[in-house]
């Protein structure tokens, strides 16, 4: 091996360890606080109105329970079957405003995708319900 291509080689290592051995940089960076980017878990947001009824690798069943008029404050959900247990009028509202309302009868069931949002019953009567959430690339 001729002297410019062992240097050219040792010079690559050189550069190759020290980005090695370089600590991991931490994303998001440090000027976002770890709150913001946490996913806010309706089992720990709101833990009078949900319960955890299962939990595998590929879907955790979450019961919702709410009095009438009562709702369930801002957290992040996952893609999820609604089971309607009784009969369901329930609002969901969006950070930006958006509402879906879901009127099921008693064992109907709806796909509603995930993301951030409070949830209101619309009734006076209680609501049960199950979410069958899928969970991201079994996590």
């Amino acid at each position: 091996m001729s002297p410019i291509i062992q240097a050219l080689f040792l010079a690559g290592l050189l550069v190759c360890s020290t980005f090695a051995q370089e600590p991991k940089r931490r994303f998001p960076p440090d000027i976002v606080p770890p709150e913001v980017m946490q996913w806010r878990d309706p089992l720990r947001i709101s833990p009078e109105h949900y319960k955890l009824e299962s939990d595998n690798e590929h879907v955790r069943v979450l019961r919702l329970a709410l009095k009438g008029d009562e709702g369930v404050p801002m957290h992040d959900d996952r893609d999820s079957l609604f089971v309607c247990l009784t009969e369901c009028h329930l609002r969901l509202s969006s950070p930006d405003g958006r509402i879906q309302d879901v009127h099921l009868e008693a064992g109907k069931t709806q796909w509603v995708f995930g993301g951030p949002r409070s949830e209101k019953n619309l009734s006076t009567k209680p609501l049960d319900m199950l979410l069958i959430e899928m969970k991201p690339n079994g996590n």
